[in-house]
């Protein structure tokens, strides 16, 4: 029989094989070859633009041919070459031309025969440079002319340059097609070194889809490119982080409910009501399981958010929630480009202050307070006394101190002494000092990349080191990856790779919770007043009598976490390995066929090691000791967990691009796609283990008398009952296969008028027991019109571009968890030892894809020679055969069901600007603002599930409002019952008060009121940056606006009783005991035992609802380049230095003054802020 490694190692070993074979192919297939001006070439050119000719004569030839578009654009060519070498073909393209041509080695430079001169003769100099890329890659072909004059040349292979100006020449224009052009002063010297930026506006005429690279000009779907010169203007320690203010309609908020990193991440809204909301994410063609986060950022070139149906309907049912579409760099240069790039990240400490804890004076003010009232009280008194007698060590040290001194047993003198030395301790500095130190991360990237003729390399090592800001803990990162692009014939091509992320991290492992901060009160102290380890008491007595009585054989209770800091720590490895194989088969000019293989494997394995002299061990030993048997095993714990996954997709298609009667422009696409997912995991216990010697006594352990076990030798205040370890072992198999085909093509009418249309039907394991609802299709229609390219537009020279595009579409999501199939789970009955089967879900066969339709229109503008560009789209989403709980037919043996019965929309609105305001001239001030805005506005609209409690509707989808909402109970205030005890009020729907719990029959569905939307409805981004010289200053502004969130849960309970108060209460305890008026305030302790409402049901109150809107200075970023001269002597291409302030500012609207990143809004507890950090980064390329 097969098992899952076998499966798992044989689709590696085919993965590798395949890689090893194409290398060796490599090996194989590369000649020597040198182009010749002799060789034979036909040509035929109709009229065509002198451009067009030379293109065909560089495809035909083999020769990279270099030109000036100024010096050629206004020539047309007429002739028809059958089989002539290629000097004489240029002879006939450059006929009646005043160009001229010139070889050297595979290059062809075409240019004016002689240089333009000035009228008049005068006197001249000598000027010499070279001109580059941003990437430190020669432009080959470069224009270098004198600014508003004829004269000018153009760079060589090597990108350098020679020319010959008249003195007194001022400034000198270096251009580049794709380039912005280069203004530069040649009065002071006569070597130059000029780097010119990508042009904005060109940048983005290409965008690659993942199945198609398209022309932006003909593309009709709304898309956002982020280039790689995007994501270095600033670090952060994630890529999710990154992309934040740069794509209106991408969202990153943690709502509470959506967990962190890459699943907050959302495009235009929420679209399903219990499916993954985040994107698809894919890399180089193919889309991945490893996430986002296991991309090295420097590797990537450009990342394309496909937003709309025409855009992301291509990938199915797997679309409805955007796509993220990321290439890769490749080598682009024959020249050997080294890169280097270095990250260290420091951040503040934490210091919790917005927390509002009590310190140790406040809580054992707060203990007296609760102590007296007890006293005061005669039935809390009696009460007290009696569970003082039975219960006394489970009492706060506080508490057991005053009672003590109550019952005499304590001295006046005593008592003063010990409460002032408790007053001036503080265990959460002793905490901080202990477990606590700065953030720091490090980060190191080197890149290697050379492009040959038959053979592209491009190879990275990224490394980063995460100390996580806790001591004895750590998260490291390496990336490897490797890409190599494989020309063998001018009709066959080869793309192979390899990714490979290791993740090793290190957590300190805690099983009862008493490495927290405040599992003690903040007025103990871990030492003595010797300075020697002072034994604490944690879960027992220390003066339990069983401790004291040897012939029991327990262990020690005593606990300091100085020492446990050092034992116990949770091991986790994570492994993710991608690699892929590309095949591409030119059969005609015009048709091409793909085929792509990708093969991921994520292994994850984590070991949760429990010393055996750790308290966690010594007080679980004693906890399964009863009648003196023992019947946990000496030693310690280990916890294994592992879970493996592996993922292929292959996919085939055909390409089809050709320009009919030079105006009718096809691109058409169509293919098959496979995929399969296997995933399993694993989890088991090792008892009595010892990492010395490797071995445990799980043969020794009887796990039924474990199981069953109820008393424990420490007494009767302790059981074991809920500590088995039965949770812990488990194994799961999931295996899903997924089949596809698909078409999308595209055509464009003169560069003016373009339409798409896509068609794709997915079919999987999942879904269609009934054939009606098998592969149902999903499909995209678009629109667009080039109006700048119209004969109206040609006097408008101030416009650029001005595009309006408008799509329809239905695009998919999926649900891995439900099936339209009987499934159950199996599991070994304790008692017999029989298999048991329990029924997940029932038969479905309508159960189907969820599936959102979506429209879209929007326009894309550049103005002012592209001084001024960006776009505006308007969007509406209506999601159907949403899974959502739906109530059924109870004779069917189910009371409700998830089925396709949902329905929600989503409408908003997006602008985004890129402006630059002053254009930088010779290294003079330059300014530019990119900024985003969006709207989006969430509904559910249909829904058929109300459940009869009025508590579960708190929770709970509502017809009207959006998907993520609060809902709340309507506070009525406070009050006093009839026996003098404070209760909380909440208002009926027809505004009568109680102050029932809110469990209780009488608090109905109707009485739930809307609170507001958890997610953001106005998203914004301001990033302004200026340049002098070397030197660039830009900030990074976010705003998030329109929604809600609970906040300050922890000032709105009521914690405290008998036993004393836990320590980490909040400062507004003290409220309630310093007022005259008992119902100003929420009581706590021993005042609020009588209170109906538990301090869980008090979070739902509206009152704790405020607005969460918030704007960030995310961070401030000071870059300098290096001079050219500077790099020259150190032998470097170039160097930047840059240093960066983040979490700076923040404001908010709610008048607590609360963050709504350092809160949970659906819950509204406290959670840490995050800290000021500050940035240094260096890169270097060679």
């Amino acid at each position: 029989m097969r098992t899952f490694n076998d499966k798992r190692r044989n689709l590696w070993t085919y993965s590798f094989c395949m890689t090893i074979a194409a290398v060796l192919m490599v090996l194989w297939t590369v000649p020597t070859f040198a182009q010749s001006i002799e060789k034979k070439i036909s040509v035929e050119c109709d009229n065509e633009s002198l451009a067009n000719a030379l293109k065909k004569v560089e495809k035909a030839s083999g020769f990279k041919i270099l030109f000036t578009y100024d010096e050629v654009q206004s020539y047309k060519v007429n002739i028809s070459a059958k089989k002539q070498p290629v000097g004489k073909v240029l002879q006939m393209v450059l006929r009646n031309t005043p160009l001229k041509y010139t070889v050297k080695g595979k290059f062809i430079s075409v240019s004016l025969a002689q240089q333009f001169q000035r009228s008049g003769k005068g006197k001249t100099r000598h000027i010499t440079g070279n001109v580059q890329d941003n990437h430190n890659e020669p432009l080959i072909g470069a224009t270098v002319r004198i600014a508003g004059e004829g004269i000018g040349t153009l760079t060589d292979a090597n990108g350098n340059f020679i020319l010959d100006i008249p003195l007194g020449t001022d400034l000198l224009d270096i251009s580049y097609i794709g380039m912005e052009t280069k203004t530069i002063d040649v009065r002071s010297k006569s070597i130059f070194h000029v780097i010119l930026e990508e042009s904005q506006h060109l940048l983005k005429e290409v965008v690659v889809t993942g199945y198609q690279t398209l022309k932006k000009e003909n593309a009709t779907g709304a898309y956002q490119k982020i280039t790689s010169k995007d994501m270095e203007e600033r670090y952060t320690t994630n890529i999710v982080s990154n992309l934040e203010g740069k794509v209106p309609g991408l969202v990153s908020y943690k709502n509470g409910k959506n967990g962190d990193g890459e699943s907050t991440l959302t495009i235009r809204g929420i679209g399903s009501f219990q499916a993954k909301t985040n994107p698809l994410v894919v890399v180089d063609g193919l889309p991945i399981e490893g996430g986002i986060e296991s991309i090295n950022p420097y590797e990537i070139e450009s990342i394309t958010i496909l937003k709309d149906a025409a855009a992301a309907s291509i990938y199915g049912a797997r679309a409805s929630n955007g796509v993220i579409v990321v290439v890769s760099k490749k080598a682009v240069s024959e020249k050997l480009s080294v890169s280097f790039n270095a990250d260290l990240d420091i951040s503040e400490c934490q210091n919790f202050d917005n927390y509002h804890w009590l310190n140790s004076s406040q809580v054992l003010n707060l203990e007296k307070y609760n102590f007296d009232y007890i006293m005061n009280n005669e039935v809390g008194k009696s009460t007290l006394e009696g569970m003082y007698a039975l219960y006394g060590e489970l009492f706060s040290p506080a508490m057991q101190l005053m009672m003590n001194h109550y019952l005499g047993t304590v001295t006046d003198d005593d008592y003063k002494a010990q409460m002032d030395t408790w007053r001036r301790k503080d265990y959460r500095k002793e905490w901080r000092n202990l477990m606590l130190c700065n953030k720091v991360v490090q980060q190191y990237n080197l890149a290697l990349r050379t492009k040959g003729r038959y053979l592209s390399s491009s190879i990275a090592i990224d490394y980063k080191n995460d100390n996580t800001g806790n001591k004895r803990q750590y998260d490291k990162t390496l990336v490897l990856s490797y890409r190599g692009d494989l020309t063998v014939t001018k009709w066959l091509n080869f793309a192979l790779g390899l990714n490979l992320n290791s993740e090793r991290s290190k957590q300190h492992a805690d099983m009862y919770g008493y490495s927290a901060q405040n599992a003690f009160q903040p007025y103990l102290t871990m030492y003595n007043d010797d300075g020697s380890l002072k034994a604490m008491r944690a879960m027992v007595g220390l003066n339990n009598p069983a401790l004291q009585d040897t012939s029991l054989g327990l262990k020690s209770e005593d606990y300091n976490l100085v020492t446990e800091s050092k034992m116990n720590f949770n091991k986790m490895r994570t492994t993710n390995i991608r690699t892929f194989v590309h095949a591409n088969i030119n059969i005609l000019p015009e048709l091409n066929l793909s085929g792509q293989f990708q093969y991921e494997d994520n292994y994850t394995k984590g070991e949760t090691y429990y010393e055996p002299d750790s308290y966690d061990m010594r007080n679980t030993y004693n906890l399964f000791s009863s009648q003196k048997i023992h019947y946990f095993p000496e030693g310690g714990l280990l916890n294994l967990k592992t879970s493996e996954g592996s993922y292929y997709t292959f996919r085939l298609q055909a390409n089809y691009e050709k320009i009919f009667a030079k105006k009718h422009a096809v691109e058409i696409a169509a293919g098959l796609e496979y995929r399969q997912t296997l995933v399993r995991n694993v989890g088991s216990d090792l008892l009595g283990y010892d990492d010395r010697t490797q071995t445990n006594s799980n043969t020794k352990v009887n796990f039924d008398l474990m199981r069953n076990l109820q008393s424990s030798d420490l007494g009767t205040l302790y059981s074991p009952t809920g500590s088995q370890f039965d949770d812990d072992f488990y194994t799961k198999e999931v295996l899903h296969r997924f089949h596809s085909y698909y078409f999308t093509g595209n055509y464009t009418y003169d560069s003016r008028y373009s339409a798409s249309l896509s068609y794709r039907v997915d079919k999987t394991d999942l879904f269609g027991a009934d054939p009606k609802f098998r592969g149902r299709p999903l499909w995209s229609a678009g629109l667009s019109w080039n109006i700048q390219n119209e004969k109206f537009m040609k006097l408008q020279n101030w416009i650029d571009v001005l595009k309006l595009r408008a799509s329809y579409g239905l695009t998919g999501n999926i649900d891995s968890s439900v099936s339209s199939f009987l499934t159950a789970s199996i599991s070994t009955n304790y008692v017999t030892g029989d298999k048991v089967g329990t029924v997940n879900t029932p038969p479905n066969d309508h159960l189907r894809w969820e599936k959102t339709a979506s429209w879209n229109i929007g326009v894309d503008y550049s103005i002012f020679n592209s001084r001024l560009n960006g776009s505006i789209d308007w969007y509406y989403k209506r999601s159907s055969d949403l899974l959502t709980l739906t109530d059924i037919d109870p004779t069917r043996g189910w009371v409700s069901l998830n089925i396709n019965n949902g329905k929600a929309v989503n409408k908003g609105l997006e602008l985004q600007l890129d402006a630059i305001l002053m254009q930088p001239k010779s290294n003079c001030l330059g300014i530019s603002v990119l900024a985003g805005f969006a709207y989006n506005e969430n509904k559910v609209v249909a829904i058929d599930h109300i459940d009869d409690a009025g508590y579960s509707n708190l929770t709970t989808l509502h017809k009207g409002h959006p998907v993520n909402s609060l809902y709340s109970v309507a506070y009525g205030g406070l009050t006093t019952d009839e026996n003098g005890d404070q209760q909380v009020q909440w208002k009926k729907a027809d505004g009568t008060l109680r102050t029932t719990s809110i469990y209780d029959n009488e608090f109905e569905p109707a009485d739930v009121i809307f609170s507001g939307a958890l997610d953001p409805k106005y998203t914004f981004s301001l990033t302004p940056q200026i340049t002098y010289k070397g030197f660039s200053l830009s900030a990074m502004l976010s705003y998030y606006g329109g929604h809600f969130m609970r906040a300050n849960a922890e000032e709105w309970s009521h914690s405290g009783s008998f036993t004393g108060f836990s320590g980490s209460e909040n400062v507004s305890y003290l409220n309630y005991w310093n007022s005259s008026n008992k119902n100003a305030y929420l009581a706590n302790g021993y005042a609020a035992n009588n209170m109906l409402l538990s301090s869980s049901e008090l979070a739902y109150m509206d009152r704790l609802v405020v607005h969460a809107d918030y704007m960030k200075l995310r961070n401030i970023v000071l870059g300098y380049n290096f001079p050219a001269s500077f790099c020259q002597k150190l032998g470097v291409e170039n160097i930047r230095l840059r240093v960066q302030m983040n979490n700076i500012v923040t404001w908010v609207r709610n008048s607590a003054g609360v963050d709504p990143e350092a809160v949970n809004p659906y819950t509204g507890t406290t959670l840490n802020k995050t800290p000021k950090s500050y940035t240094m980064s260096l890169s270097v390329n060679f």
